[in-house]
């Protein structure tokens, strides 16, 4: 706050991006942004990032990839209840506890991976992630929620999932209706869908950390 005060008082444009969730903090600041990947240069008369992979698909979004991927996993575990029966949309949630090394080294936002769930429902399926504080529902703790794409006959809570997140795709946003929102999350998959099928993504689902075959403990990231 105080480096936002004293930009303000020099008469310098202040775009905070604040360690901490107190955004109230920050209001005297031109912009807030949540990470430096929701910062876009071109706003402020820069060039444009140069890293970022266009979609082939015209009207979805580019992407982000993280190199290298992050990896990672764990049982299955009860969220908020709202996935599927709000939004129509299930999610697997992980904890984030023993996941905090991983879950900080990614940005709050929305992500696109291949997941890999043991049990009887196994297998290798496409996914689009949330972590973060979920913006519409004001969380008060941070939650990994990743979206198998993929129809399931049933639940599977405590059974094991493993995560290769392969790309970022945008920043937790806010939205002023329920509808706005799941049309977004429904967006989200497409451009999760349409990038896991080029080359560059698909290898990534013989990833033997997805089917069990390399230990969690030996890959983070």
């Amino acid at each position: 706050p105080l480096g936002v005060q004293a930009a303000k008082a020099a008469g310098m444009m202040a775009i905070a991006v604040p360690s901490i969730q107190t955004m109230k903090l920050y209001e005297g600041a031109d912009t807030i942004a949540r990470s430096l990947l929701d910062l876009i240069p071109a706003d402020y008369g820069l060039p444009s990032f140069t890293d970022w992979l266009l979609n082939p698909t015209e009207g979805l979004d580019s992407v982000l990839p993280l190199d290298p991927p992050v990896r990672l996993g764990g049982p299955v575990v009860k969220g908020y209840g709202r996935g599927s029966k709000v939004l129509g949309i299930p999610t697997a949630n992980l904890d984030v506890s023993p996941l905090k090394l991983q879950a900080d080294s990614l940005a709050p936002g929305i992500y696109f991976g291949w997941a890999g769930l043991q049990g009887a429902q196994g297998g290798v399926y496409g996914m689009v992630m949330s972590i973060g504080w979920n913006p519409f529902f004001s969380n008060s703790s941070k939650t990994i929620e990743p979206w198998l794409l993929h129809e399931f006959p049933e639940d599977f809570y405590d059974q094991e999932l493993r995560l290769t997140v392969l790309g970022y795709v945008r920043p937790e946003a806010n939205f002023t209706t329920l509808e706005a929102l799941i049309t977004r999350i429904h967006h989200d998959a497409d451009v999760a869908r349409v990038m896991l099928a080029q080359d560059r993504f698909s290898a990534h689902r013989a990833d033997r950390y997805l089917t069990n075959e390399q230990p969690a403990a030996t890959v983070t990231n």
